[in-house]
């Protein structure tokens, strides 16, 4: 009896010994610089701040690592990284991609640039209905980024760039004549990227791009483990939630409470 216990425990540890291996090394998460959500001093930053409080929740270390948006996803696919943040769902994701629990929630607007003396047909307007209603208006955009096929479904005139920074100061510029962006993150940009005399001329259409988008970790389903990993990250962000941390890193990084 007592050989036939030690021949289950044997066998239950090997079992197992593939899961223990892998718990104990730190999950790989992707994002790039994201303000106010990532910043360039990457550690005194919401998000990765919050996955170091989640981390804690789930016995876990986060390795928060900065690379492009595109490669962001490409790892994911390739399995080489446990996840990625900040991201939307779309249909596309849904089929590739599992989400978490939202994060934060957080809509999108057109930005736009005026001053006094632009001619007012050079002016976008503050309305519009149908994404085709801007065809006329160069649009910048960042590859990877969720609005991609629905700019491309709206056979929409977008000349992508590398980051919202460089798109931002084209939008000044007048290269570009709107900027979609996560509203929080584009007028936080505006307030670090130009004086207060010039900041005054941005301004975003009424409509938004996206109202209430929520923000999620983004995991392969082909991941090894992923939905046991995603079950103990969304425990361990309710639980976050619930104990008053997330409330309090939102005050001190300076967003806006909405979750």
């Amino acid at each position: 009896m007592a050989a036939c216990g030690r021949i289950t425990l044997v066998i239950l540890l090997m079992v197992l010994a593939p899961t223990l291996v892998h718990a104990q090394k730190p999950l790989i998460i992707a994002t790039n610089i994201y303000p106010p959500y990532v910043n360039e001093d990457v550690k005194k930053s919401f998000l990765p701040a919050l996955f170091d409080e989640i981390g804690t929740e789930m016995g876990i270390e986060f390795k928060i690592v900065l690379m492009p948006w595109l490669r962001c996803e490409q790892e994911v696919t390739n399995l080489n990284i446990w996840g990625a943040i900040p991201y939307t769902r779309n249909a596309e994701r849904d089929q590739l991609y599992l989400f978490s629990d939202q994060i934060y929630t957080s809509d999108s607007h057109f930005f736009a640039y005026r001053t006094p003396d632009k001619a007012p047909d050079k002016t976008v307007p503050l309305e519009y209905d149908e994404l085709t209603d801007l065809r006329k208006w160069r649009i910048g955009g960042i590859q990877g980024y969720y609005y991609e096929p629905l700019f491309d479904k709206a056979s929409m005139d977008v000349d992508y760039a590398l980051s919202e920074n460089q798109n931002f100061r084209r939008l000044k510029l007048g290269r570009i004549d709107l900027v979609p962006a996560a509203t929080t993150v584009g007028w936080h940009l505006i307030k670090q990227l130009f004086p207060p005399d010039i900041a005054k001329n941005f301004y975003t259409l009424d409509k938004p791009l996206v109202d209430g988008g929520t923000l999620h970790l983004m995991t392969s389903k082909n991941y090894p483990e992923t939905q046991i990993l995603l079950k103990r990250f969304n425990q361990a962000l309710t639980k976050v939630k619930q104990n008053g941390t997330f409330a309090r890193l939102v005050e001190e990084y300076g967003l806006v409470m909405r979750y």
